[in-house]
């Protein structure tokens, strides 16, 4: 574990705090863990490590919750260190933590993709939409209108002669700010990504940029100025 890998893992916890209280869903932080007992929203876990330690105590808690919650739900690992077999979790996916320093964050490089903040509701549902048809299907509602009063949230769109064919979401806290949930229509590409990742760098007004990725999307942004700084693992209950 490192210092930057702790930054990234408590920017994401804020993302989780920000997006479980825009539900009115509660959260709580206990031997570096954040744990929720209400049902989260899709692509959401009840746990999510802040520490690598203490590993029991983590552990307890995780089995503690799972006779709570019952069936269907997941756990992030934010340092791979946790086994959970032994509770019925199984591994899910691995990912890499990413770190973009402010100062080599890609630059704006224009093109025909207008990007903008989200700020009204309609604007808000158009962007879930164009975000779901691209990649992220859900049944229920995860960007939901309180989450627009939040001034540590941004949700950013670009657009084409009128239509949605990118997006991302930034969240920003003491040390870093988060790079997530990004989509483009038709695949991606580095362009549009740098430009995603300009506007995350510009909300973040000079802090580096993080968050993580796996395959080519890891490889991608690796082309685009940010490196690993350690990994994560996601758990899930069997059947998920």
């Amino acid at each position: 574990m490192n210092q930057e890998s702790v930054i990234c893992a408590a920017n994401n916890v804020q993302w989780y705090q920000a997006i479980f209280a825009s539900h009115g869903l509660n959260g709580a932080i206990a031997d570096g863990m954040w744990t929720s007992h209400d049902r989260p929203p899709p692509y959401y876990s009840n746990a999510v490590t802040l520490a690598s330690s203490p590993v029991a105590a983590q552990t307890a808690t995780i089995r503690d919750l799972g006779g709570t919650l019952g069936s269907h739900w997941s756990v992030k690992d934010s340092f791979s260190v946790l086994e959970l077999s032994s509770l019925a979790l199984q591994p899910l996916f691995e990912a890499n933590w990413i770190w973009c320093d402010a100062a080599n964050a890609p630059l704006p490089v224009g093109s025909d993709i207008v990007w903008r903040r989200v700020t009204t509701v309609a604007e808000l549902e158009r962007w879930e939409g164009a975000w779901r048809e691209n990649g992220s299907p859900a049944t229920s509602r995860v960007f939901v209108p309180d989450l627009l009063a939040d001034p540590a949230v941004a949700l950013f769109s670009g657009e084409r002669q009128g239509a949605i064919v990118a997006g991302c979401a930034a969240n920003l806290s003491v040390e870093a700010v988060g790079f997530s949930n990004l989509f483009i229509a038709g695949g991606d590409d580095d362009r549009t990504t740098a430009e995603a990742v300009s506007e995350v760098a510009r909300f973040g007004a000079g802090v580096p940029i993080v968050g993580y990725e796996r395959g080519e999307r890891l490889a991608r942004v690796g082309r685009l100025g940010f490196r690993t700084v350690g990994k994560l693992r996601v758990w899930v209950t069997g059947g998920d």
